[in-house]
């Protein structure tokens, strides 16, 4: 059972736990588990808690609570505070908001889906995917729990979003590039400029990119004997295995059947 980090202030774990328990004790993070299999019996100070398969779960950081003994199986995750408020700050343009509040428990389908990516993601070490799955993932963690009120009309800058575009355009090839980069070069906030992104271009900026990267591999892949390796290099993917993965999910086939078919 590996802790797996991406970016700094979020660890992931998927955990499988027999007849466990612990003493009590306290995160300095938001400890937020999605029970997979099994249930996940705890204690919030006198008050005790079963958290059964497909419900999540969040202790506050500096919350004191105990872990007591049974098998379950549960998809984990710690979220720093600060890197939660900022996110929330970002989105809502609200840089007075200073403290969030969450229930306890809930149960939301979509978010074992949304955190199953966010941990791929870091496993993976894929950071414009980690970036994406944050949002979507703390975006429904938030609205589940009913803490957080998105504002649905945001004012676009068409200016600074073309900018944008052009940017992505100029470092399309850089496995480095992330969607914070992209929104401090045109000035806005990240999350804020990925919402304004998708709201006009109806696309997500890593799904944007993703698919840029995807039509000059393609191009490349059956016009050329350059190696799969060597294409998923210099098309901005870590490697072949992930220009492998995104390939599929765009074009429905892998980069070896597209090849042989050319």
């Amino acid at each position: 059972m590996e802790k797996l980090t991406l970016v700094d202030g979020i660890t992931s774990v998927f955990g499988r736990f027999k007849n466990a328990g612990t003493v009590t004790h306290f995160h300095e993070s938001y400890s937020i588990g999605i029970v997979t299999r099994g249930a996940h019996h705890y204690k919030r100070g006198s008050v005790e808690k079963t958290v059964r398969t497909g419900e999540t779960r969040i202790v506050a950081p500096y919350e004191l609570h105990e872990t007591l003994p049974g098998e379950w199986e549960y998809l984990h995750f710690d979220i720093t505070p600060q890197l939660f408020l900022g996110f929330v700050q970002d989105v809502e343009q609200n840089s007075k908001l200073q403290s969030l509040r969450f229930s306890p428990t809930f149960q939301h389908e979509k978010l074992l889906t949304t955190g199953l990516q966010l941990h791929q993601a870091i496993q993976h070490r894929e950071l414009l995917e980690g970036e994406q799955a944050f949002s979507d993932f703390s975006t429904l963690l938030l609205h589940c729990s009913d803490s957080l009120n998105l504002i649905s009309n945001l004012s676009l800058d068409n200016v600074k979003l073309g900018r944008a575009v052009e940017y992505i355009f100029t470092f399309w090839d850089d496995p480095d590039l992330s969607v914070g980069e992209i929104a401090k070069e045109v000035g806005f906030s990240t999350y804020y400029f990925a919402r304004s992104f998708r709201k006009a271009f109806a696309i997500t900026p890593h799904k944007y990119i993703q698919s840029l990267r995807v039509e000059r591999a393609k191009h490349r892949i059956t016009s050329t004997n350059d190696p799969l390796a060597q294409i998923a290099v210099e098309c901005g993917f870590s490697d072949q295995s992930h220009m492998n993965r995104v390939f599929k999910r765009i074009m429905g086939i892998t980069p070896n059947v597209l090849r042989s078919s050319a």
